[in-house]
C-alpha cells in the first residue's frame, strides 16, 4: 500500500499514513488510533488509556485515571471505592521457561549473562520470565500472545512461586513480555529472592516505568550485575504514538535517568534497542533516536533489530540489509561507539525507501 500524499512511500493499513506525513504533522494518525481501539475491544481489553477518572494509578508511566469499576490499560488494576486496587493481589499474569546460555538476548554481545564465563560454567541457563500484560499497544508486536493472557488474567504466580523455579544452573533472569514495567513490584520482589541465590537480574522493557519504581528496578539490576535493555522505538512523538498508541515522554526521561546511573559504573548497565520497522523507523528516525542516545552517553551499546511482519502490520516487508546497515552507518555518525546489527538472518533484500 502506498501513501496518497507521498506515493513513493509505503504505508501499513493499520496506520494509514506514512512516516513523512506523521513527521510533517499534515495529517493525524486517526486510522492508527482506530486500529488500536478496535483490536483491543475485540480482544476484550481496555480500549484506550483511561484519562478522566478520579482514581489515579501510580504503578506505571501511563498513570491511568480510572472511574469506579473501570479497569486500567494493563488489565491488572481496577478502581474500587475510589482507590486503585490490584485485580490479582500478590500475583502476576506470567509464565516462564529456560533458555540455554548464550541466549538469544537483545544485548548478547555485551551482557555478562551471555558471556563465556557463564555459558561454559556450571550456571548455564537463563530464566526467561514472560509477563502477560503490557502498557503499550504496539501494532507490530512480535510477542502478541501476551494479549490473550491479559484478557484471561492467567496463568498467575506469586514472586515466591516464580523465584522457586530457579535451580542451581540458573545464571540470570530476564523479565520481558508483554512488559515488566506494569509488573514492577512483582518483578522486584522476585529479583530480591533470586539475588540471594547469586542470579543476575535483567529487564527488557519499553521504558514506561513509573518513577515510583524506576530507582528500585535500577537498584536490583545494579546489585545483581545484570542489564536494563530499553526499546526506544521512536523519538518523534507522532510516529511513536501511531506505532504504540501511547506517549514516549516518560520513556525518554527514564532513559536519561538510567544513562546517568550507568555512567557511574565500570560495566554495561544500560542497552538501547531500535526495531527497524520499514517506512516508520527509517534513517531519519534512526538518526533522531541515536542523537538522543549519544546525548545521554555515546558509549551506550545500541542494537539495531530487524522487523518481521507480525500482529496487524503484516503488510510491510522484512527489514532489508540496506536499511539495517545504512542505519548502522547513521548511528555511528552520531557518535555512538558500540552499535550492532542484530537478527541478521532475518534481513531481506526487499526494495523500499528507508531514508
Amino acid at each position: 500500500m502506498r501513501c496518497s500524499t507521498h506515493p513513493d512511500r509505503l504505508v501499513s493499513h493499520a496506520i494509514g499514513v506514512c512516516s513523512q506525513c506523521l513527521r510533517e504533522g499534515t495529517t493525524t494518525d486517526a486510522i492508527a488510533e482506530s486500529s488500536h481501539r478496535t483490536l483491543r475491544t475485540r480482544q476484550k481489553l481496555t480500549a484506550t488509556v483511561p484519562s478522566d477518572g478520579a482514581a489515579v494509578c501510580a504503578e506505571c508511566a501511563l498513570h491511568c485515571r480510572l472511574h469506579e469499576d473501570e479497569i486500567g490499560f494493563c488489565m491488572l488494576r481496577v478502581a474500587r471505592d475510589g482507590v486503585v486496587s490490584e485485580r490479582f493481589p500478590g500475583r502476576a499474569v506470567v509464565y516462564h521457561y529456560f533458555d540455554p546460555l548464550p541466549t538469544n538476548c537483545v544485548a548478547d554481545w555485551v551482557c555478562p549473562c551471555s558471556g563465556d564465563d557463564l555459558s561454559t560454567g556450571p550456571r548455564r541457563y537463563n530464566l526467561a520470565v514472560f509477563y502477560g500484560s503490557c502498557n503499550s499497544d504496539c501494532l507490530f508486536c512480535q510477542n502478541s500472545e501476551y494479549r490473550e493472557m491479559m484478557a484471561a488474567g492467567a496463568p498467575l504466580m506469586t514472586p515466591q512461586e516464580l523465584a522457586a523455579v530457579a535451580h542451581e544452573r540458573t545464571a540470570c533472569v530476564c523479565y520481558f513480555g508483554g512488559d515488566p514495567s506494569c509488573n514492577a513490584a512483582h518483578s522486584i520482589e522476585t529479583s530480591q529472592l533470586l539475588i540471594q541465590e547469586g542470579i543476575k537480574v535483567c529487564y527488557e522493557t519499553n521504558g514506561l516505568i513509573s518513577r515510583k519504581w524506576l530507582d528500585r528496578i535500577a537498584e536490583v539490576v545494579q546489585k545483581s550485575g545484570g542489564t536494563i535493555k530499553v526499546d526506544l522505538k521512536a523519538v518523534t512523538p507522532a510516529i511513536y504514538h501511531a506505532l504504540t498508541g501511547v506517549s514516549n515522554r516518560t520513556v525518554l526521561n527514564n532513559f536519561r535517568t538510567l544513562a546517568e546511573i550507568g555512567r557511574g559504573l565500570d560495566r554495561v548497565f544500560l542497552v538501547a534497542s531500535i526495531l527497524l520497522v520499514p517506512e516508520y523507523v527509517g534513517l531519519a528516525e534512526v538518526q533522531k533516536i541515536c542523537e538522543f542516545i549519544a546525548a545521554c552517553d555515546p558509549n551506550i551499546p545500541t542494537a539495531l533489530l530487524g522487523f518481521a511482519p507480525h500482529h496487524v502490520m503484516t503488510d510491510l516487508p522484512r527489514t532489508s540489509r540496506e536499511h539495517a546497515f545504512g542505519a548502522k552507518a547513521v548511528a555511528e555518525r552520531t557518535g555512538l561507539t558500540n552499535v550492532r546489527v542484530g537478527n541478521i538472518a532475518l534481513l531481506s533484500h526487499a526494495d523500499y525507501r528507508f531514508d
